[in-house]
């Protein structure tokens, strides 16, 4: 039995009383009668993930990311635009330096 294995197990196993102390813990003020809703729920959840640790999982690659799709935006890459268009929008700024528009600092 692995120890993720032996964890789970423990944490299900787990008694009221540190499950009121999870709660105090994470700051979750529940009433009463909520309690046992709550109580019930994470026993669920928690048999459900011992059930995963039972996986054999020995030969499978991890994923990251959860596909191994790959990255389908296209390349950033400089291109060539329409120059006389450049030219047209750099004569039409009031205030230039160079061959840049020159604007006043935002701060």
């Amino acid at each position: 039995m692995g120890v993720e294995t032996h964890n789970v197990i423990y944490l299900i196993n787990m008694n009221k009383e540190e499950i009121n102390h999870l709660l105090q813990l994470s700051r979750m003020d529940i009433e009463e009668k909520e309690k046992e809703k709550v109580y019930q729920d994470l026993a669920q959840i928690l048999k459900y993930v011992s059930q995963l640790s039972e996986v054999e999982t020995k030969d499978i690659e991890p994923m990251n990311g959860g596909t191994l799709l790959d990255n389908i935006v296209r390349r950033d890459e400089a291109y060539s635009s329409d120059t006389t268009l450049n030219i047209k929008l750099k004569e039409s700024a009031p205030n230039k330096e160079g061959n840049y528009i020159k604007v006043p600092p935002i701060i």
